[in-house]
């Protein structure tokens, strides 16, 4: 089974949670062996120091009747000369068992008796030594003859004895502890060890298979990328047959379009010849005219390798230059100046901002100046994100509310075309003239763009 992220992260949590408790026992176990140690160290001293306390206790008892036996036997008071320096190490010694046995358990009552031993022992130790020296050498031999003195030294001996068996059985007990303690120390520290090594190696043996199998993953994702590169490269390749096909086709209904329309228009040049009505022959001149605004967007889109928008400064200066020639050759005087910058627009909505250029261009020829004479401006640019046309003349100007001079279809078909548009126009009187001002946003950023 495959090996995921969340599972690779949970086993390493737990082998890493395994591996910081056995290292957490290792150094628990350390700490406490490291305390226990302290503690033996400090019994092996007090042990120590009871032990040669009662050791030179004991020693000082003897060396003290060894003194007053010599004495009592030469009378030779060179022989007290260690007396009093046993006697002062008896005090010394007897403190310190005192403070050291402290620490052993139902002491209290052999030290208190070994107490009153070496008092009577020391006592007896200074009569013998007084009686000696005042020459009362039978009450000396009297006391000696009792063994009361040698039954307190036996006693004696057995306390000190058994101090020090004491003591030696603190220490015993503190080595097998601390022989215990370390044979602990080396199995915690073996299974730790182990346990370790086992989380190590669990870990590895963990990352190494996910390792191993995100490359493997990896090499399938990539041997898919190649295969879908190659199924993209192919079907792009289709994609770009089909669209040279839908432009080829396209080209042609647009080019059949224009040829359509030409043929439209033809076909009402025939017909105005034919009527002898002038405001018939007027409005089949500027239906003419709407319909060559319309086909010459086809035209441009014939041969554009765009057919999907509109340059229109090409477009508009061609349909401009037309109405120009065409309007001067009906007799009209007027003169046409444009500028246009260079934007792109979508093929509907330039057909329809063809139809209305047409229209008030076509007004303004017709209507600003009865002696026929003055100049009719075009202008188009953008203004933020929103196209603006103004087509402007220096002629009689328009009465506010008054009624559309000549049919109203002219009107009607500006009104339409710009609700298409989605755009707002307003007609401002100038002094002398009036501009007609239009403004509309087009539907998308890349509908409508400067060159």
């Amino acid at each position: 089974m495959p090996a995921s992220t969340r599972q690779l992260i949970r086993s390493t949590s737990v082998f890493l949670l395994v591996g910081f408790v056995a290292l957490m026992a290792i150094v628990g176990t350390n700490f406490w062996l490291g305390e226990r140690a302290q503690a033996y160290f400090a019994d092996a001293m007090g042990a120590r120091d009871t032990r040669v306390a009662a050791v030179e206790l004991r020693n000082a008892m003897q060396t003290a009747e060894s003194s007053q036996r010599g004495f009592i036997i030469t009378g030779n008071e060179i022989y007290l000369a260690p007396y009093q320096s046993a006697k002062a190490q008896e005090q010394r010694y007897l403190l310190a068992l005192q403070s050291l046995l402290l620490a052993y358990p139902n002491a209290g009552a052999t030290l208190s008796r070994l107490s009153e031993i070496l008092a009577t022992k020391y006592d007896e130790f200074d009569r013998t030594i007084a009686l000696k020296r005042d020459g009362r050498d039978y009450d000396v031999i009297a006391i000696i003859r009792t063994n009361s003195g040698k039954a307190l030294t036996d006693e004696a001996n057995v306390f000190f004895a058994g101090i020090i068996g004491m003591a030696d059985s603190r220490l015993t007990a503190g080595v097998a502890e601390q022989s215990a303690n370390a044979a602990w120390l080396r199995l915690v520290s073996g299974i730790g060890a182990l346990v370790i090594v086992a989380v190590v190696g669990g870990a590895a043996y963990g990352i190494t298979r996910y390792t191993r199998e995100l490359r493997e993953t990896g090499n399938e994702v990539t041997a898919l990328n190649n295969e879908l590169e190659q199924r993209v490269s192919k079907r792009t390749a289709d994609l770009a047959i089909e669209r040279d096909r839908a432009g080829v086709l396209l080209a042609e209904v647009n080019h059949r379009v224009a040829n359509s329309l030409s043929l439209v228009s033809s076909l009402i040049t025939l017909q105005s010849r034919a009527v002898a009505d002038q405001l018939a022959k007027d409005a089949l001149a500027e239906t003419q005219e709407r319909i060559f605004a319309i086909s010459l967007v086809h035209k441009r889109l014939y041969g554009s390798a765009d057919v999907r928008s509109v340059q229109l400064d090409e477009y508009l200066t061609g349909l401009l230059e037309h109405l120009s020639t065409s309007l001067r050759g009906q007799g009209h005087g007027v003169s046409l100046s444009f500028a246009i910058e260079p934007i792109h627009l979508d093929t509907d909505a330039s057909i329809s901002l063809g139809v209305i250029i047409t229209e008030l261009v076509t007004n303004a020829f017709k209507y600003a100046y009865p002696d026929g004479v003055g100049e009719v401006r075009v202008r188009l640019g953008k203004g933020g994100e929103r196209i603006e046309l103004t087509v402007e003349d220096d002629g009689v100007g328009r009465a506010e509310g008054a009624p559309a001079k000549g049919t109203g279809v002219g009107t009607r078909i500006v009104k339409a075309m710009c609700m298409s548009l989605s755009a707002t126009i307003e007609y401002r009187g100038r002094q002398p003239g009036t501009a007609a001002h239009l403004s509309f946003t087009p539907k998308s950023p890349s509908s409508a763009a400067l060159e």
